[in-house]
């Protein structure tokens, strides 16, 4: 009897999914299907012959944190760029130079110590091809983890202490003007 009850339980989960994939896949067509796409930017056909690069130190205008609800993912941010880069006895890049970036992602702090993050990317330099730059970066915040996890480890065997652990959080992520941010240029990466 069980072994019947089971075999219906999961017919039906079967026939749910089914359901449930047909029914996103519309959805999906409905919704892009007046949309235009634009192809995101790949960086797989480099020369990596050549593994030469220059430092960019770029220097945030505003602070960005966690903290606050004005940041989200695609908001725009201005770097200016911390000092000449040269290469070749050549000026690449002038000093105080404004470069766009882009938060790609941000997670907000949790619990048991885990620390919020703020990644950004998709950093445009005016001049340079955006595919010479490794363009991402991300700071976090204070991660507790290594001194919670074992805490609530030792605090299990008494029983409503090792979940008060659980409530532990990590701390916000900031990038401030006083962060300084490398960014690497190369010059011999191309497009084929």
């Amino acid at each position: 009897m069980n072994k019947f009850i089971l075999v219906l339980y999961s017919l039906f989960l079967f026939s749910l999914s089914s359901i449930a994939e047909v029914f996103e896949d519309t959805i999906v067509v409905e919704v892009l299907k007046n949309k235009e796409l634009s192809k995101p930017l790949t960086n797989l056909e480099y020369n990596y012959q050549s593994t030469e690069r220059v430092p960019v130190k770029l220097q945030i205008l505003e602070t960005v944190s966690t903290k606050r609800n004005s940041i989200y993912d695609g908001k725009q941010l201005f770097f200016k760029v911390k000092e000449d880069v040269i290469y070749n006895k050549n000026i690449v890049i002038k000093r105080n130079a404004v470069v766009k970036a882009r938060v790609a992602s941000y997670t907000t702090k949790g619990f048991n110590g885990l620390p919020a993050s703020i990644n950004v990317d998709n950093f445009e330099i005016q001049g340079i091809n955006s595919n010479k730059i490794t363009s991402n970066y991300t700071k976090y915040g204070l991660n507790f983890a290594a001194f919670v996890l074992p805490l609530k480890w030792a605090l299990t065997p008494l029983p409503p202490l090792g979940t008060f652990t659980n409530f532990i959080l990590g701390t916000n992520a900031k990038i401030t003007p006083n962060d300084i941010i490398t960014l690497y240029y190369y010059p011999y990466w191309d497009e084929r």
